[in-house]
């Protein structure tokens, strides 16, 4: 059976090629290295995420590298900060060390579980792969795991593997943070306009009530007045034929 290097993000990414691999007939190890990922409590979250897959797949687990400085990350990153090319530099060294690994530890092949996500630049993880690749001498098997997306979301949730909020860097974290921040607005200024409307809604219902009842006392006067007209009526007749 021919053995593959298989570069993991994180645990629920892994799922599916894992499963993909082994049912194609390769034998899976998985290889962590991922120094985009921060801060270190989300870094040995996802480690240690990781590491449950590998027990309950019972399949080999390649660690390289420590906790990441973030500061040392984005200095890296020479100014290119802007989601999408910023991304690129991350792909490029995570694809080469995984190339690097696989050649020289005899695998067969490598691939990454970066390929699995609909939200990663796929053209790019690929390119940066066969880079990488060529660079020392090893194999890159390219496989498209995004159309299994919904199946690892539901094995995640079935198997309790932790899901991770951002994408990796500091950077995506803050991103995401201002866009959870932003949908909390939206939400909350959703509300209040829900409760603006149904008040709304509802001081027009109570003045249609009120309206209606003012209608209807006006209508029971009147009935009265003309009641009393007529028996004012009927006892002047009365008295004039006593008369």
């Amino acid at each position: 059976m021919p053995n593959i290097l298989l570069h993991a993000c994180c645990g629920p990414c892994s799922l599916m090629p894992l499963v993909r691999l082994r049912d194609e007939g390769w034998e899976p190890t998985l290889f962590w290295f991922n120094p985009n990922i921060h801060p270190a409590d989300e870094w040995l979250k996802r480690r240690d995420a990781l590491r449950e897959v590998a027990a309950k797949f019972k399949v080999s687990l390649v660690e390289l590298g420590d906790v990441p400085d973030p500061a040392a990350w984005v200095r890296g990153l020479g100014g290119e900060t802007e989601f999408g090319k910023r991304c690129t530099l991350c792909y490029r060294p995570r694809m080469l060390k995984t190339a690097e690994i696989a050649a020289a530890q005899g695998f067969d092949a490598f691939t990454s579980t970066l390929l699995y996500s609909k939200y990663q630049n796929h053209e790019s993880i690929v390119q940066e792969a066969e880079a990488g690749a060529a660079r020392f001498g090893s194999r890159f098997l390219y496989r498209d795991f995004r159309p299994f997306w919904w199946d690892g979301i539901t094995m995640s949730k079935e198997l309790g593997i932790y899901r991770q909020k951002w994408c990796g860097c500091i950077l995506s974290m803050k991103e995401a943070l201002a866009q959870q921040k932003e949908a909390e607005q939206r939400k909350a200024a959703q509300k209040a306009e829900r409760a603006a409307r149904l008040a709304a809604e509802e001081e027009a219902r109570k003045r249609k009530k009120e309206a209606l009842a003012a209608k209807q006392a006006e209508k029971e006067q009147k009935r009265r007045e003309r009641l009393a007209r007529k028996s004012s009526t009927l006892q002047t007749t009365d008295s004039t034929a006593a008369e």
